[in-house]
């Protein structure tokens, strides 16, 4: 059983990665912690509470953590995700929770007490991490393994031509992390991008009937109105396919690289660039990161499915 922390953005496919999770059997979902990105940090934190409201699982801790990046200014993406971050659902929001740590120390928390055990999945910016990682410099040697959703090596990026909405949201603290010596697997576009919910995907899952599957279809359905998404030919369920990868490696095909962001050209601000060498740009980087360079999607797919429509 992995013991797993998932922090994010919620946001469509962060919600699903949270279900996603609950659901699998092969993971504890330890907490949920937020950060601002695809939406502000109050209607992150509120989403997470939404979805593990949906799924009768507020024993789960959500602790808030940072609400704008390291030294730039918030870009949300409402025009993606909708006015709620939950593709127009508006789930209602459960009884509060007692109060918790903030992120940082939820995160620092955990990975003290259980030394080795925890998996971090990062679905948002990594804003959080780096601020956990600079409150604890032996992170690398305490925590299990840090798997993040985000950058785009071989593929246009996303938000601009270069660069992953992730990624590009906050690049000091991307480049914090990539040039750190955690435990890393990378989960890009490269990958993400060929890990498509189709229409017919989409009317399965609704054919279920439960009110977690209900909601699953509703935002489904919303994002696959999305015009990039009609163009791709289905919907791309990239924080899901990261939580996927903590569950089963089998899924992805990796390759070590040095990995680094670009900080300093606006142009090309968050684009994710990779070396077998370090080298020059990568003298800072620590050690190598595992990436996603390819993906078995059907059969990621089809467990996706499994889980999020199982009683």
């Amino acid at each position: 059983m992995v013991r797993l922390i998932y922090d994010g953005d919620p946001g469509i496919d962060d919600a699903l990665a949270i279900l996603f999770a609950v659901k699998c059997g092969f993971l504890d979902l330890e907490a949920v912690t937020t950060v601002a990105g695809n939406v502000s940090l109050e209607k992150a934190t509120k989403n997470a509470l939404r979805v593990l409201g949906l799924v009768g699982r507020l024993d789960v801790p959500v602790a808030a953590g940072m609400p704008h990046p390291l030294v730039r200014e918030l870009v949300t993406a409402e025009h993606v995700h909708g006015e709620d971050g939950l593709g127009g659902t508006f789930l209602p929001l459960p009884p509060v929770q007692d109060k918790c740590m903030g992120a940082i120390d939820l995160i620092v928390g955990k990975v003290l007490r259980r030394p080795g055990e925890i998996t971090l999945v990062a679905g948002g910016p990594l804003t959080n991490l780096a601020e956990a990682y600079g409150r604890m410099p032996d992170l690398g040697e305490r925590v299990g393994e840090v798997i993040v959703m985000g950058g785009a090596i071989s593929v246009p990026g996303n938000v601009t031509p270069y660069a992953e909405f992730n990624v590009h949201t906050d690049p000091e603290a991307a480049k914090i992390i990539f040039e750190s010596d955690l435990p890393l697997t990378l989960v890009p576009l490269d990958v993400t991008l060929k890990t498509l919910i189709t229409g017919e995907d989409i009317e399965e899952i609704r054919g279920v009937g439960t009110p977690v599957t209900d909601f699953v279809y509703r935002v489904l359905r919303y994002s696959l109105n999305f015009p990039g998404h009609r163009r791709l030919g289905g919907c791309p369920i990239h924080d899901v396919l990261a939580v996927g990868v903590a569950v089963d490696r089998g899924f992805v095909r990796t390759k070590e690289f040095y990995v680094n962001v670009v900080t300093d050209n606006l142009v090309t601000l968050g684009k994710t660039v990779v070396s077998e060498k370090n080298v020059g740009e990568f003298e800072e980087c620590k050690s190598k990161i595992n990436v996603c360079v390819d993906v078995n999607a059907r059969k990621f797919i089809r467990f996706f499915i499994d889980t999020i429509t199982s009683k």
